[in-house]
């Protein structure tokens, strides 16, 4: 596949310098082998989404996509590949907790590039370092290396951010593409007369440790409200009032446009705004047609 130079720009502009997308999906880790070590970069997304992990591609002109199942990756694997990714987080820091793992996958990276990982000593830091990294260690890593100490988890600031920060709308933009939900909700009701309610809900979910961004979104978007379940750990920002929906999310997405599936979640999520802005959600066709909408969005979308 191969862009313009052209949708290229845009790529770069509404994903914000490449943040977002790996703020929200990315993994850094390295995978520990028992014959030796090599740094791993990952960047997992369902295979709808494979189109823009193949513009993340192009971009960075290393790497490859590779497609298993469901599930789309892409994997950059060469220390010389790498140095261009670990440069471009330098210069552009990732938002959320996923900072921290940044900051142990460059000691990690430091390690192999000397091939200190190559004695026992060496090797002992890198489980140190996987440690602390991500999910831990795998329950292989821990059967064969036991009484692992973890590198101390960096301490990283909490982000924040309002409608003056420099490009955050282009990040929000491409964060709200890979966390965003566009939902169309049709409840059973008793005071309508087809016996059903529609509304539209727009979420942005986040797990607890990240959950402090989502703070800033109402600043941002004007409206929406944050919610906190400690039992879950689950943070969710959202935005349910029709006329917020309306008057500040959709107009804001069309201007800092979401790229990848969830772009046609959006414009099906628009298409139903205008139905019930018109109140033919109040009339049969009307009705039938938002559940014909509703019936092809989110995971219910066909590849």
């Amino acid at each position: 596949m191969v862009w313009t130079e052209e949708e290229l720009a845009n790529f770069f502009m509404c994903w914000y310098r490449l943040r977002s997308p790996f703020d929200e999906e990315g993994g850094l880790l390295f995978k520990t082998l028992f014959t030796g070590s090599n740094i791993l970069y990952i960047n997992d997304g369902g295979e709808k989404d494979s189109d823009s992990l193949y513009l993340i591609q192009q971009f960075f002109g290393v790497g490859s996509v590779t497609l298993h199942g469901d599930t789309a990756m892409y994997q950059v694997v060469r220390l010389s590949d790498l140095i261009c990714i670990i440069e471009h987080f330098n210069i552009y820091s990732l938002k959320t907790q996923k900072s921290a793992d940044f900051l142990l996958f460059k000691k990690a990276f430091d390690i192999v590039k000397i091939k200190e990982h190559l004695t026992e000593a060496g090797l002992k830091k890198l489980i140190s370092i996987r440690a602390s990294m991500n999910k831990g260690l795998s329950e292989r890593l821990n059967s064969a290396f036991t009484n692992v100490i973890p590198e101390t988890r960096p301490d990283v600031p909490k982000a924040t951010f309002n409608s003056n920060t420099p490009d955050i709308k282009y990040w929000m933009a491409g964060f709200v593409s890979g966390e965003g939900c566009f939902i169309i909700k049709v409840s059973k009701s008793k005071t309508h007369k087809l016996g059903v309610s529609v509304a539209l809900n727009f979420l942005v979910v986040q797990n607890i440790r990240d959950a402090f961004l989502l703070e800033s979104f109402s600043q941002v978007f004007g409206c929406g409200s944050l919610s906190i379940k400690e039992k879950t750990a689950i943070g969710t920002f959202a935005v349910s009032n029709f006329n917020n929906i309306v008057d500040k999310i959709i107009p804001f997405f069309e201007e800092y446009p979401i790229l990848g599936v969830k772009a046609k979640d959006f414009k099906d999520f628009k298409e139903a705004s205008v139905l019930i802005k018109s109140k033919a959600h109040l009339t049969k066709e009307g009705l039938d047609e938002i559940l014909l909408i509703k019936s092809r969005m989110n995971f219910k979308r066909e590849l």
